[in-house]
């Protein structure tokens, strides 16, 4: 790998100067935001301090602090200033502005980072995209809520400020992205897992509306499920400041006349534990992964209305090209991230997610033994990411014609998750494989490897689709827009094929189940 210093570009910031690997000039840990420390954690972002003498953006910005998990890779810098970007572009800039594409992380909104290898290779970029990565606030830091928090604010409400963060990111994109190269009226976001469901609270917010063009929303199978509100109890939820409240007292903190003072003045390690207690199931220590989404993303009156699954249906969302699927196996690796090992933990999960479904649910999925109940996980939570990746494609189809459906099938050939005892091919076409594919990042494999053919046409397909709105075209496999009649989704596989009505019978369980919890 080749590096040298790129030269010095000017934005509102101050001027940053790149380094080029592979032909490609990186510019690593821009900050576009002030650092959310001290008196500004848990407070909106806001600009940066201008600086006035070129930076050297060589280094990756670190990761928001997190708990640790073992089946992912240590993270070596974590700091509470963590809003920083990344930048990808070719060194060999053609006077044409070239399309945006701002990815998203995934981390259930309580682990991730934009500086994960994988996201930063730099084949998109030197395939004629401007590749944005971006980190955002996570957990407690990101998205508690507290009637403290919300009396203080102008907007009179606290929580999503994760998703802020990722409107200031792009707000600061559309201000100097030209100076790199790129197109600030063509801007794609595109996010998977966690980042899939930011993309539809984004597509769903009044607040981003003009900062971005088309949507690529991958694995954001829980849109349907219903989040909290801000200060009152719904759908069999307690609200989200009754949550902060939760949090304050497992920081020995009571409610007071200093209490964000006090909160503000314990240290990010004690922050993290006390969150990580707070949403764990107490009976269980499972790690829901319905609950990563209940506990972070909520109906605030201020970023979100309503939840994006409701804004979807009522049609209220932006209207621009769309894209979104699932992999084959998505449920594969959730009875690992989410502690769902038996069949006891699996019961108490379905009550806390399900309530007075949750019968019905076990009817469906049933499990009799701690092996069974595996299975079952994985089957449920699979159903739910296709069921979700559906909804979204039948509710925007209604109202935008370039909406395309897809499922990720190839059985990929590594893991990105550390699973010890647990063989690859058990994981199957796993929650994240697709990654490995959309960025190239497949170690050891040669040009002519399926493998890296079907890499290369998925590039193909995701940046045809950001630079038009239309992913057909260079003589690949054609891919016809989501209609409802005949709901058809490319098949990306070993060989890439038409598919109609998929896993219809399952998604029409999972939505009679979600549409039955949305009235009690």
């Amino acid at each position: 790998m080749h590096t040298s210093q790129d030269r010095v570009i000017t934005t509102t910031s101050g001027p940053v100067r790149g380094i080029i690997v592979d032909e490609v000039s990186g510019y690593l840990g821009i900050p576009y935001a002030a650092p959310p420390v001290n008196n500004l954690r848990w407070k909106p972002p806001i600009p940066p301090e201008p600086w006035k003498e070129p930076r050297l953006m060589d280094k990756f910005g670190p990761a928001c602090p997190q708990s640790e998990s073992p089946l992912t890779e240590k993270i070596e810098s974590m700091s509470e200033d963590c809003l920083s970007l990344n930048i990808w572009t070719s060194s060999n800039r053609e006077s044409e502005l070239l399309p945006v594409m701002m990815f998203i992380h995934g981390g259930g909104f309580a682990r991730g980072r934009g500086s994960l290898p994988m996201y930063n290779k730099t084949y998109l970029a030197q395939k004629g995209v401007i590749l944005v990565t971006i980190n955002y606030r996570l957990g407690a830091f990101g998205f508690l809520a507290h009637p403290a928090l919300t009396a203080e604010s102008t907007h009179n409400s606290s929580g999503n400020y994760g998703i802020m963060d990722q409107i200031m990111a792009l707000k600061w994109i559309k201000a100097n992205i030209s100076q790199f190269g790129g197109d600030p009226d063509n801007i794609t976001i595109f996010g998977q897992s966690a980042g899939g469901v930011s993309v539809a609270a984004l597509m769903t917010s009044p607040l981003p509306k003009g900062l971005f063009h088309r949507v690529i929303a991958q694995s954001s199978g829980y849109i349907p499920t219903p989040i909290r509100h801000l200060n009152k109890k719904q759908n069999g939820l307690d609200s989200m400041e009754a949550l902060g409240l939760r949090f304050a007292e497992r920081l020995g903190i009571a409610s007071q006349g200093n209490t964000l003072k006090s909160m503000r003045a314990k240290s990010w390690q004690e922050i993290v534990t006390a969150w990580e207690t707070t949403v764990q199931n107490k009976q269980t220590g499972t790690r829901v992964s319905g609950a990563w989404m209940l506990n972070h993303v909520i109906t605030d009156g201020y970023v979100l209305q309503q939840s994006p699954g409701e804004a979807f249906k009522s049609g209220k969302q932006h209207n621009i090209p769309f894209m979104t699927g699932s992999t084959a196996d998505e449920g594969s690796i959730m009875p690992l991230l989410m502690n769902l090992s038996t069949v006891e933990k699996y019961h108490i999960y379905l009550e806390r997610c399900f309530g007075e479904q949750s019968q019905k649910v076990i009817s469906l999925y049933p499990a009799h033994d701690d092996i069974s109940a595996v299975q079952a996980v994985r089957k449920l939570l699979g159903d739910s990411f296709v069921s979700g990746a559906r909804m979204l494609a039948r509710n925007m189809s209604t109202i935008q014609p370039k909406t395309y459906l897809y499922q990720f099938s190839m059985l990929p050939k590594l893991s990105v998750f550390n699973t010890p005892g647990t063989k690859k091919k058990d994981l199957g076409c796993y929650h994240t494989a697709e990654l490995l594919y959309v960025f190239h990042f497949l170690p050891g494999s040669k040009p002519k490897d399926r493998d890296s053919k079907l890499s290369q046409e998925i590039m193909g397909y995701w940046i045809r689709f950001a630079r038009n709105g239309d992913p057909n075209g260079d003589n690949a496999v054609y891919w016809p827009a989501y209609d409802m009649s005949e709901e058809k989704h490319l098949n990306l596989d070993n060989h890439i094929s038409m598919g109609h009505h998929l896993s219809s019978k399952s998604c029409d369980i999972i939505d009679e189940i979600a549409e039955a919890k949305r009235h009690f």
